[in-house]
């Protein structure tokens, strides 16, 4: 899972333990902020140039696919089809209907937003070290030269639970660690059911997670 300003993401099943690549240090983003408001480091500026590649999608209609979760996970074959043509096409789409509750991700965008408000010691307490994507920091900076994210991040290992470590979990806000594993039971749920839909699109028979173990 990697809580970025808010943005989360579960990870995906894997069978070994991951190994990164070592990170540079990178200034914290919002202690820069509070230092000078109004001026943005030369390293977090893209070009003109840079940004109209990044827009540049000719190939793509303006639509980003829906999919209706409940009638996917009830075989319906049209969403089934709708599914394989997302992935096809755009490598990703929107689900809706997907059963997971608005107060649940309500709860986890508050206290997300109460930890990185804490005080920097408080958050440097579950630094994420250089050889490591777990923890609060940066990920993925291995050149100097590389334009930078503007934003922190907390990063954690959800799933498989084997891959989870504990040092990294804050212990503050006190529903933190609660609210994660609420949201993240729940996307769990709903990544198993597109995994088996894709496995009938693909046509190997709906599969058995172990993301738990």
């Amino acid at each position: 899972m990697s809580l970025n300003g808010g943005d989360v993401v579960v990870s995906t099943q894997m069978e070994e333990a991951p190994t990164f690549a070592p990170c540079l240090p990178v200034p914290n983003i919002q202690e820069t902020v509070r230092k000078n408001p109004l001026k943005v480091p030369e390293r977090y500026v893209r070009s003109e140039e840079e940004i109209e590649k990044v827009l540049y999608m000719p190939h793509f209609s303006s639509q980003v696919p829906v999919i209706d979760f409940g009638l996917l996970s009830h075989g319906n074959k049209n969403e089934l089809l709708k599914l394989d043509i997302a992935c096809k096409e755009w490598g990703f789409f929107q689900i809706v209907s997907h059963g997971m509750e608005i107060d649940l991700m309500q709860r986890l965008e508050d206290v997300v937003a109460e930890f990185f408000d804490l005080s920097i010691e408080e958050k440097d307490k579950y630094a994420m070290p250089p050889d490591d994507i777990q923890g609060y920091g940066h990920t993925s900076v291995v050149s100097e030269k590389r334009v930078l994210d503007w934003c922190d991040q907390l990063i954690l290992l959800v799933y498989p639970t084997r891959f989870r470590k504990p040092q990294f979990w804050p212990e503050t806000p006190e529903k933190l660690k609660d609210t994660i594993e609420a949201y993240s039971s729940e996307i769990k749920r709903v990544g198993e059911e597109l995994i088996n839909s894709l496995s009938l699109i693909f046509r190997v028979g709906r599969t058995r997670s172990s993301w738990t173990t």
